[in-house]
């Protein structure tokens, strides 16, 4: 028997851009497919990335010349109840997570649309509210260490990664991607001292090698200069960190700033001072790191399903697990803003915040 697919929605919209605290909920109409390759899911749970609450608010205002209401979220898992007329490996009743297109945005809601290229079938011994938590965070981990495993001689395995922020939403997938996967021979992160107790419980037999201590301890005299070949940089580190590089080691960052002509492709309506602005600001993050002999790029991710596909095999094998840190329900929308406010001023806790829809 058919789901019923109801005609409007409650979901996190925006009048204007704006802080967490300002967040309200919208009544729009449900989505429709309009598009042969696309899915139609209702949604059980959806994580907030830091991109999130960037673009809605300050950051969006400079970049973006955004519709409203603004609909926040690109990651969700949940079930498919339509499907486009070219879609071939998904049906009816699939429990999927995505993380969907910029076009696509908007999956704190109780129905979301995606493509068939940017889902897939939700690892099975997962809930709806880990599986959320996995697909921008964990697939932008995985393809920065695939960057590092394509361009420094002889990939990653045996090398040493450093991953600061292990406990993370995208540094908690980094180091046991490193570790498990792309088989790192020492992982390094960092932590506040008040963390380091729960890296065991969480991340089980995939902690790192090497915990430093950021708040008690230096970072280069604890790890060693030129000890590195290869950083995934979460927490704008790629400066300080410069130190600690091999000569042909690599940063990939997700926390500089992007290249302003590859950022417009995405956000089109994006200024042209803007883009000229990060095209400044990416070529001196490149021409200072090769000054110092270090590979730099700027990850932005690129959801697809067989990223996806690779990270439910890995938590399948025990490769990988999620941290969900903390969850709100859509209807506790004071919840659901304190999460965001969290996010936006770098106090995300532990691992990632999910809403879950009823």
């Amino acid at each position: 028997m058919a789901t019923e697919i109801p005609t409007t929605m409650r979901t996190l919209a925006l009048a204007q851009h704006c802080n967490p605290s300002s967040y309200n909920c919208a009544t729009l109409p449900v989505p429709r497919i309009t598009k042969p390759d696309e899915l139609l899911i209702k949604v059980s749970a959806a994580s907030v990335n830091p991109i999130d609450v960037k673009l809605a608010g300050d950051m969006g205002k400079l970049m973006l010349k955004a519709s409203f209401p603004y609909k926040i979220g690109y990651d969700l898992a949940g079930e498919i109840v339509a499907i486009g007329s070219s879609v071939s490996n998904f049906k009816l009743g699939d429990q999927v997570y995505s993380r969907v297109p910029e076009a696509y945005r908007g999956t704190i809601a109780p129905y979301a649309l995606s493509t068939a290229s940017t889902t897939a079938l939700k690892p099975k011994s997962l809930s709806y509210t880990e599986a959320a938590s996995i697909p921008l965070a964990a697939q932008t981990a995985y393809q920065a260490l695939k960057m590092g495993e394509e361009r420094i001689p002889g990939g990653l395995r045996g090398k040493t990664v450093l991953v600061p922020g292990g406990l993370s939403g995208t540094g908690s997938f980094a180091v046991q991607l490193a570790k498990n996967v792309f088989g790192a021979g020492k992982v390094i992160t960092t932590l506040s001292t008040g963390k380091i107790p729960l890296i065991k419980e969480l991340l089980g037999d995939s902690v790192p090698d090497q915990i430093v201590d950021y708040t008690k301890e230096n970072l280069t005299q604890v790890v060693g200069k030129g000890t590195v070949d290869f950083m995934f940089d979460t927490v704008k580190s790629t400066m300080s960190a410069l130190p600690l590089m091999r000569k042909g080691g690599m940063i990939v960052s997700v926390s500089t700033v992007p290249n302003g002509t590859g950022f417009k492709q995405v956000y089109t309506d994006m200024p042209v001072w803007v883009e000229y602005v990060l095209n400044v600001l990416d070529w001196f993050y490149r021409s200072w790191t090769s000054w110092k002999g270090v590979q730099y790029e700027y990850l932005k991710v690129h959801g697809n399903s067989a990223d996806l596909d690779a990270l439910s095999r890995a938590v399948e094998e025990g490769k990988l697990r999620p941290i969900v840190g903390s969850t709100a329900k859509l209807s506790d929308l004071e919840a659901v803003k304190n999460g965001c406010q969290q996010i936006m001023e770098g106090k995300g806790g532990v691992g990632k915040f999910v809403i879950e829809i009823e």
